[in-house]
């Protein structure tokens, strides 16, 4: 498999200023984090709360050759699919002080490729709806790997290790991120089980 294109800087400002700028209120900027922006966001947090997304789930869909995998070896990366389900995550409400810094710090992370589409979205916490910016894979992106099978992704993330470390680690980190923020995702735990029994530790 080979490397996929990597955006620009100059892509990567243009995204997210047209981003900013479609938001509904640019001085209020939180996130939807449904994998390592919880915990491994990059940037400062004002708080944080748990929340859910109807409309989309959460699934290992996206391939990894730099960060928990190879080229040769692929891993798999989570992203957000349209669904008729809905998706738990953790809300991210940003500062004000450095966010310009903040959000080209996640541009950079998330924006390294274009299989992600930031994307404004509608989420509920406790009974209240807000808007948050979240990323939903881009379906037709190469670097999408389209509908796995729990046993193909279970083969992909227990054998994989990129720049970052194990795939492995990556799904382990996000099951006990979520299982603190008063989250249990049985999908995810599940895959878990398949990996270990395919590469017990």
């Amino acid at each position: 498999m080979n490397r996929f294109r990597h955006l620009t800087s100059s892509e990567r400002k243009q995204s997210l200023q047209s981003t900013i700028e479609s938001a509904r209120d640019p001085e209020v900027i939180q996130l939807f984090a449904y994998g390592s922006l919880i915990w491994r966001p990059c940037l400062q947090v004002q708080s944080k709360y748990k929340a859910l997304l109807q409309g989309y789930r959460r699934d290992f869909c996206v391939y990894t050759v730099e960060a928990r995998g190879t080229p040769n070896n692929p891993g798999l990366g989570l992203g957000l699919r349209v669904d008729s389900g809905f998706c738990e995550g953790v809300l991210l409400k940003l500062p004000e002080s450095g966010r310009s810094e903040a959000l080209l710090s996640i541009w950079e992370r998330e924006m390294l490729t274009a299989v992600y589409q930031p994307q404004w979205v509608s989420v509920e916490v406790d009974t209240k709806v807000t808007t948050a910016l979240t990323f939903v894979v881009d379906e037709t992106h190469p670097q999408c790997t389209g509908d796995l099978s729990e046993t193909a992704q279970a083969t992909m993330i227990g054998s994989a290790t990129g720049k970052l470390g194990p795939c492995r680690d990556y799904l382990v980190n996000t099951i006990d991120a979520l299982r603190n923020a008063g989250i249990h995702d049985p999908t995810l735990e599940r895959l878990l089980r398949r990996v270990n029994q395919q590469s017990p530790e």
